[in-house]
């Protein structure tokens, strides 16, 4: 079995699940749990744009030297120096801040070269290496310095809205079921059935898309390629509904 077949059953998988759990609930408690995953998706927000920087300051000193080893590596390649195969080295008199200061129009390359390199996705990419220009510029700060900060400033903003995503989704969940309450609209079966399985399957659209996000950051596990030819997954990665509630 391909990577790509175990990913489409396991999309389809959730969209089944939830559409069965759609059918059961029926429209009225659907439309709950709707409304708890856009508020959990909000308050995710909230708690991370409030919290996750408190963690850069820890993160910063792990990363530092690898991502700056990066930038420099990916600079002296976008410049046309080649890597000696023994020493590992660049055989050049200039520092990879000297060359990006004497040729500002390829900061863009070599930013964009880094976070690939890091194996996160295009589209992640491209918001990532806007980002960072943007700080540089404010800043007046380097390439390496400006890629250290805004990587950690995303990893620990994500990881931070992954967690009180998952965290809110399951206290509310529980919450609304205590009651253990079944709601129905009177004799109307088939609006009750039908609704349930159209919100269903839009509740495991939204979770297909947490999961498909998550994927942009697992490159070097996962690459685009394998995912873009993996129709579903494809679909929810260009779609991206998770924006439409919250601002990635």
């Amino acid at each position: 079995m391909t990577v790509n077949t175990i990913i489409n059953l396991v999309l389809i998988a959730i969209l089944v699940i939830c559409a069965w759990q759609g059918y059961k609930k029926g429209i009225i408690l659907g439309i709950i749990e709707v409304l708890v995953i856009i508020l959990s998706l909000y308050g995710a927000q909230l708690l991370s744009d409030t919290y996750s920087y408190e963690v850069i300051p820890v993160l910063k000193p792990f990363v530092s030297g690898y991502l700056e080893a990066q930038v420099e590596e990916n600079t002296y390649l976008a410049f046309g120096y080649e890597e000696d195969p023994v020493t590992g080295r660049f055989d050049t008199p200039y520092s990879a801040t000297d060359l990006l200061v004497s040729q500002p129009d390829m900061r863009q390359t070599v930013i964009s070269e880094t976070y690939k390199g890091l194996g996160i996705y295009d589209s992640m990419t491209q918001s990532l290496t806007a980002r960072t220009l943007e700080y540089s510029q404010e800043n007046n700060a380097s390439v390496a310095s400006s890629v250290v900060t805004v990587a950690c400033q995303s990893v620990t903003w994500y990881g931070a809205f992954l967690l009180a995503f998952i965290i809110l989704f399951a206290i509310m969940s529980v919450i609304v079921n205590l009651p253990n309450l079944s709601f129905k609209i009177p004799y109307v079966g088939i609006v009750n059935d039908i609704g349930g399985v159209i919100i269903g399957l839009f509740v495991g659209a939204l979770f297909c898309s947490v999961v498909v996000w998550v994927f942009q950051f697992a490159g070097l596990i996962l690459p685009e390629q394998t995912l873009r030819a993996t129709g579903l997954a494809s679909y929810f990665l260009d779609k991206n509904l998770l924006a439409s509630y919250i601002s990635l």
